[in-house]
């Protein structure tokens, strides 16, 4: 019955909220109509109490008066058997309860009673893989973790797990567990069915009706096998199948299904909450458009680069890389084929440096790229590489050709600065430099003295 008065309630205040809404500005300002829903909330709440508050006090007085009606008296029943009779009552052949529990236990009960504890859920292995999870450790702390769980979830039988590595057309094998090899290291995701159907797959290898399946498991098709897919946030990331010859005696197919889905579930969530972190950390540190470092996370670097170079007494290099042709490329193709120009910029110049060196956009039209280690004639090397593979570039835009030269300021530390600041600073007067001479060269902090 509160429910039927709550419902009313609810839909009587978003009646009031609607009116309010509809009614123009002209007529009730937005303060004003603030204040009404909130007064018409208030005394409907109010309302809602009383009638409440009435009903309940209904109920215990009718309660009242129930504990107050005086019970009939209970009629008492004694035993008029003689006492010693009762001792002799048991049928000819029972036993007593203290004679039974002397008897000793039937060796089937005990080998009974064994295989039930074998067959126990292993909570202490299932709560480190479940902490790991819920706290958000690190892969491989989760992943041994599971490796350990899975043997004692699921006794005598072996498996595998499989997730995707480098590309998304083949699954690669994390780890396996159990006696036997059931598939091979690397598979096709159409060669489980689980892919196919987004669902858990149970083959029973003793049917005859048995057809299709799951072809990765051609190396022991026997017994029950089940796949199931390793998802989240409606994303495929993995599989996990396992094979048992044979079933224990207390466990089913359907209770064995139950646990892989709790197993393939939860470790999907964590997969899935793993890759959005690393998604967004990726995002807080890299430019959307050319994938290169921010400057935040340039600045960053640079800092911690400076400390190192420091304590070991080491240099430390900077480029600063402006494209020429931005400019002209704006002014006669438009702001989306120099987006097109510094997307193809930012993917090809990585691999002119070394795997340690730092290639970030510094701002809407400059590149920087910072050279842990790198003293003045490395660090003039590779900017002068820089600039000539980059000057070769033919881009195909449209019916058109995207090219651009290279305008680059290069400076070191401790050649021409001592901190962060001043390098930073340097590396941009060079690159002016280099732009106001015409573009096209790689120009040295030794100029800005001279």
């Amino acid at each position: 019955m509160n429910i039927v008065k709550y419902i009313f309630w609810l839909v009587a205040f978003l009646m009031g909220v609607i009116a309010a809404y509809v009614v123009p500005e002209e007529t009730m300002s937005i303060g004003a109509k603030f204040i009404f829903v909130g007064a018409w909330g208030a005394v409907l709440g109010f309302v809602f109490y009383t009638v409440c508050s009435r009903q309940i006090e209904a109920i215990e007085n009718d309660f009242n008066e129930v504990l107050n009606k005086p019970q009939p008296k209970v009629t008492q029943l004694v035993s008029v058997r003689p006492q010693d009779e009762t001792k002799n009552s048991l049928p000819p052949g029972a036993i007593s309860v203290a004679e039974a529990l002397k008897q000793p236990v039937p060796a089937s009960i005990k080998k009974l009673d064994a295989a039930a504890l074998k067959v126990g859920f292993p909570l202490e292995a299932w709560n480190s893989f479940k902490q790991g999870i819920l706290r958000n450790r690190p892969f491989t702390e989760v992943i041994d973790a599971m490796q350990k769980l899975l043997p004692e979830l699921f006794p005598d039988a072996s498996g595998v797990l499989y997730m995707y590595g480098g590309v998304q057309t083949e699954l690669s094998q994390i780890f396996r567990f159990g006696p036997n090899v059931i598939s091979d290291e690397t598979v096709m995701p159409a060669e489980c069915a689980s892919f196919n159907t987004g669902d858990i797959v149970v083959t029973d290898y003793s049917s005859p009706e048995v057809s299709g399946g799951c072809t990765h498991l051609h190396h022991r098709p026997k017994g029950v096998a089940i796949c199931a897919p390793i998802e989240g946030l409606e994303e495929h990331f993995g599989i996990l199948t396992l094979q048992v010859d044979k079933l224990p005696e207390t466990e089913t197919k359907e209770y064995w299904q139950a646990k892989v889905s709790v197993i393939a579930t939860a470790f999907g969530l964590y997969v899935a909450n793993q890759d959005l972190s690393m998604r967004f950390e990726q995002h807080s540190i890299r430019d959307v458009l050319t994938g290169l470092f921010n400057k935040r996370y340039m600045e960053e670097s640079l800092n911690r680069e400076i400390t190192a170079a420091v304590r070991h007494k080491s240099p430390i290099g900077i480029a600063m890389v402006y494209p020429d042709a931005i400019p002209a490329v704006q002014k006669a193709q438009g702001r989306h084929a120099v987006e097109q120009l510094f997307w193809e910029l930012g993917q090809r110049l990585p691999s002119y440096i070394r795997g340690e060196d730092i290639p970030c956009r510094y701002s809407d039209d400059v590149f920087c790229v910072i050279m842990p280690g790198a003293d003045l004639q490395i660090t003039r090397t590779r900017a002068e590489r820089i600039r000539h593979e980059i000057s070769q570039l033919q881009i195909a835009y449209g019916e058109g050709i995207l090219a651009t030269t290279l305008s680059v300021g290069v400076a070191v530390m401790p050649t021409h600065a001592n901190d962060a600041g001043s390098l930073i600073y340097t590396a941009e007067a060079s690159l002016q430099m280099a732009m106001q001479s015409g573009g096209n060269r790689v120009v040295i902090a030794d100029a800005l003295m001279k």
